[in-house]
């Protein structure tokens, strides 16, 4: 599951923070595209396909899911679960265990680490625009980040819808022969969602336990 979250927000904040100054001029100017267009959302919703491929244990294996993302704040429903952070506490709600888990957002943290790293392409990573290419019938810009210091992961590919200027898949390749693809399958913005939609009320769900790791 920490996987599937880290690829996801990474993602997200990809799509919607921007990246500083590239040294490569053409995904520079792919990548700005991206952030001026995303910019102009207030929130952003992914129906998606997250695979995972182990080669080394034969495991190829993808499941669906959605997420709603506005600012640092996103709410995802993946494996039969609900996750939710206001961008200060996190909520998991499964169903099926019938528990509520309840913790701080710790931005120390690997996953949030990351997300700071690849907010800033410049320091962090070197950007290369491979090439356009079709899929779909639509034109595709593959652009591959590759980080300048060790990292378990040794590349990020991402694919940049040309006529939207929109990420529809981010892949990162694991040294360790894993890689992890967030495929987009359906795009919305801009919708009209409640004061509350970004966290999870226990008491709505009195047959779930919380247990509260704050």
């Amino acid at each position: 599951m920490k996987s599937i979250i880290i690829v996801l927000i990474a993602f997200l904040t990809i799509t919607q923070n921007g990246f500083a100054q590239i040294n490569d001029s053409k995904a520079n100017d792919i990548l700005e595209k991206v952030a001026t267009k995303a910019k102009t959302y207030n929130n952003l919703k992914f129906q998606f396909n997250y695979r995972m491929q182990d080669k080394a244990h034969k495991i190829d294996n993808t499941i669906a899911g959605s997420i709603v993302m506005s600012g640092d704040m996103y709410n995802l429903h993946i494996m039969g679960r609900n996750i939710v952070s206001d961008g200060t506490t996190m909520w998991t709600h499964d169903p099926d265990a019938e528990e509520i888990q309840i913790s701080n957002v710790d931005k120390t943290q690997d996953s949030f680490g990351f997300l700071k790293v690849i907010t800033n392409v410049d320091d962090s990573y070197n950007a290369k625009y491979i090439k356009t290419t079709k899929e779909g019938g639509k034109d595709i810009y593959v652009i591959d980040l590759t980080p300048k210091e060790g990292k378990s992961y040794y590349k990020i590919r991402i694919k940049v819808i040309k006529e939207s200027s929109m990420i529809n898949e981010a892949i990162i390749y694991e040294k360790e022969n894993v890689n992890y693809t967030f495929s987009v399958e359906k795009f919305e913005t801009n919708l009209s969602l409640s004061t509350n939609y970004f966290n999870i009320d226990p008491s709505k769900y009195p047959d779930s336990d919380v247990v509260d790791l704050r």
